[in-house]
């Protein structure tokens, strides 16, 4: 197994969102209903608490963070404790938002999932920098991802619940998606994809939800690696520091029973290692 460093003190019900600032580390305890900082390498932590669930945050051209909350885009201002609602997303009451990223055009997207994980409820979202959303496209259990290529021209997205990662290719003027393709399945194994990011050559790194693994993807689809971790559920990874080459992995203990949490006491919190990649800096959204 490759070697695990813990970064902070927080330990977690679902972390999720790993973000790096370049100076800041950033992510989430979604149903504990938590945004963090932590300065690199090693400064406090802070803590921002909001009126919902979080199912993740980005960064913001004009400083701080978007987040988003159950059925709306907030902006988080963690130094000033501030949490404002912008823009509502969607309210389906059995739903709520969940994973998100920015791509290289400064666009911010969003999925939704059922909160029981079973019904196609969920739906794919697209945010412009005018604040507009378009519904990219519908029918999604659990929404993760995405992540884009380096040349921005692919997005890659995870329907955790069928254990699907599809692709798709991208209009970087325009943000329309073309038809999806599949890049990857867990089908049969006893894991779910989880969060997805793409290092500086290309490579697709995924994380398993019950798999206690971290897979390395081709841009063809293939597995280039695996990464072992000490924990049940890694949820999504971030390069970190200042040359991008630090891996930080989000980790959640929800779920798991006192017998599962004894043999993985590090769920929950967020681990760093080494994966021998370099990452790319992630995208402001422009809104």
């Amino acid at each position: 197994m490759t070697d695990i460093d813990v970064f902070g003190d927080v330990t977690c019900e679902l972390g999720e969102s790993a973000l790096w600032d370049g100076r800041r580390f950033h992510w989430v305890d979604i149903t504990g209903r938590r945004v963090y900082a932590k300065d690199w390498p090693d400064g406090p932590t802070l803590t921002l608490e909001t009126p919902e669930t979080v199912g993740s945050v980005a960064l913001r051209a004009g400083g701080g963070l978007v987040a988003a909350l159950r059925h709306s885009l907030a902006s988080c201002d963690i130094d000033r404790g501030v949490v404002t609602v912008i823009k509502e997303i969607e309210n389906l009451p059995g739903n709520r938002l969940n994973d998100g990223a920015v791509d290289p055009s400064g666009r911010f997207w969003v999925g939704s999932m059922d909160l029981a994980e079973s019904e196609s409820t969920g739906s794919f979202y697209r945010v412009d920098a005018d604040l507009a959303v378009t519904r990219a496209f519908n029918g999604i259990i659990c929404s993760n991802g995405p992540a884009w290529s380096p040349d921005g021209r692919t997005m890659y997205h995870v329907d955790s619940t069928r254990r699907l990662i599809r692709a798709y290719e991208t209009d970087p003027a325009t943000g329309e998606l073309g038809p999806p393709r599949f890049f990857a399945s867990d089908e049969g194994d006893p894991w779910y994809p989880d969060g997805v990011t793409v290092d500086a050559d290309g490579f697709i790194w995924n994380c398993k939800w019950d798999g206690s693994r971290i897979v390395r993807y081709a841009p063809d689809g293939t597995i280039d690696r695996v990464v072992e971790v000490p924990v049940r559920r890694p949820t999504r990874c971030a390069f970190v520091g200042p040359d991008l080459t630090t891996m930080a992995v989000t980790t959640a203990s929800i779920g798991l029973d006192a017998a599962a949490l004894a043999e993985a006491p590090l769920s929950g919190q967020v681990l760093l290692l080494d994966p021998g990649a370099r990452g790319l800096p992630a995208p402001e959204f422009a809104g």
